[in-house]
């Protein structure tokens, strides 16, 4: 806790001068830029590069919640009451703390880029990485994660990035292996569910409030296995019968995007509101059912659209 107060002591000497700019930088780590972001690369720019950025992204977030449902560690300041985080970093940091979030999403998507890129570009790639440094220490200067948490994150990402390759590369050669791992995704979603399901959670109270609610912690696996199961179901429909083609001229890749990204925050904002209203007391199948919605109109849906323009424009 030292080395966050430490950072509390600048910001507080310093009048909060750079409050403000690590607020925005830490954007860079939350789910509506990492979805954005990879759609960009993955429908405009590079194909390979995408599909590389969403195994990163999405396998990141899914090693992430079983970690911090398995540790359940809290956040610094109810560790340490001395630690006073940015308040308006701490609408979003909710739950438990170990690992970052954001940090994961930062290197799944701006690290994941940075490998791609660093033979032909390195100074994009070299910018990609300090702005994925920048994140995450942006969580520690806000004071809403501990060093530990961004640190175990960050490798946790660089391991995924080294091993992803290898992983696609292996499924390439094959029939029937996208089906496999394709299964094997499936299925640790299903035990993501289950053991946050089963599993015991801490239970502390401070002024008879509770510290972390089990429940919400619960609820939260079932967004992220919904991203998850629907990212890599959509890249099994679009391997298989759509195989799109990213749009040639400027133009065509600006018009299609800025429709595309459109349509993407609609569903990241407004469709897991109407899904949960409609099922009620299924609000955690609800949301679960929202964000395979998202991430399948972001790896099958939308390029499908994209090939189906060019088809009719034929």
């Amino acid at each position: 806790m030292d080395y966050l107060l430490l950072l509390q002591n600048f910001r507080e000497w310093s009048g909060g001068i750079f409050d403000s700019f690590f607020t925005h930088i830490t954007m860079g780590g939350e789910y509506e830029f990492g979805i954005l972001f990879t759609a960009l690369i993955y429908w405009i720019i590079n194909k390979n590069y995408g599909i590389f950025m969403i195994w990163n992204l999405f396998l990141g977030l899914l090693t992430n919640q079983f970690l911090k449902v398995t540790a359940c560690i809290y956040r610094p300041w109810i560790l340490d009451s001395r630690i006073h985080p940015v308040k308006i970093a701490m609408q979003k940091a909710g739950g438990y703390s170990f690992p970052s979030g954001h940090t994961a999403i930062a290197t799944g998507t701006m690290g994941a880029l940075a490998k791609k890129v660093w033979k032909d570009k390195k100074w994009l790639a070299i910018f990609l990485i300090v702005m994925t440094l920048l994140v995450a220490f942006s969580r520690n200067y806000l004071g809403v994660h501990t060093p530990q948490d961004v640190i175990v994150s960050l490798f946790i990402g660089a391991g995924f990035i080294f091993l992803t390759g290898k992983i696609i590369n292996w499924t390439q050669q094959g029939k029937k292996r996208d089906l496999i791992v394709w299964g094997v995704v499936m299925l640790l979603c299903a035990i993501l569910i289950i053991y946050t399901e089963l599993k015991n959670y801490p239970i502390d109270y401070v002024n008879n409030t509770i510290l972390v609610d089990p429940m919400k912690m619960k609820y939260e696996s079932f967004p992220k296995d919904g991203f998850i199961a629907g990212a890599f179901t959509g890249l099994l429909i679009e391997k298989r019968f759509i195989n799109f083609e990213i749009p040639k001229t400027i133009l065509a890749k600006i018009i299609f995007y800025l429709i595309g990204g459109s349509i993407l925050l609609y569903l990241i904002h407004m469709s897991g509101a109407v899904v949960v209203k409609n099922l009620n007391n299924y609000s955690s199948w609800g949301r679960f059912t929202s964000c395979f919605i998202v991430s399948l109109f972001l790896t099958a849906i939308y390029p499908a659209i994209i090939k189906w323009f060019y088809l009719i424009k034929k």
